[in-house]
């Protein structure tokens, strides 16, 4: 049995969702940091590069507008792939909640 000595004594009765592995800290963390550096850092360095002419004008606004879709598409598999774990790990506190009760 575990010890929940440091949680106050209503917080150990109540709900406590399971807490997050290290692979999807570690997912988190990657998920965050792409995100910010399609969303924000490219656009906003490709900005700040001076165009030459139209061509590279152009061109480097398709790079940012595909670093725009490419952050949105990550904020999406982020979202999906968080809801998923947290489902699953709802799953799996039902699962042990049943058998305490037996």
């Amino acid at each position: 049995m575990e010890n929940h000595s440091h949680l106050p004594p209503s917080e150990t009765k109540k709900n406590r969702a399971l807490p997050l592995s290290h692979g999807m800290k570690v997912f988190h963390w990657w998920m965050a940091s792409l995100s910010v550096l399609f969303l924000f850092a490219v656009p906003i360095s490709i900005r700040l590069i001076p165009p030459i002419d139209y061509k590279i004008d152009d061109l480097l606004f398709n790079i940012g507008v595909g670093s725009v879709l490419a952050g949105f598409g990550a904020l999406y598999l982020w979202g999906y792939q968080s809801l998923d774990d947290w489902l699953d790990r709802r799953g799996k506190e039902r699962i042990r909640k049943s058998k305490r009760n037996q």
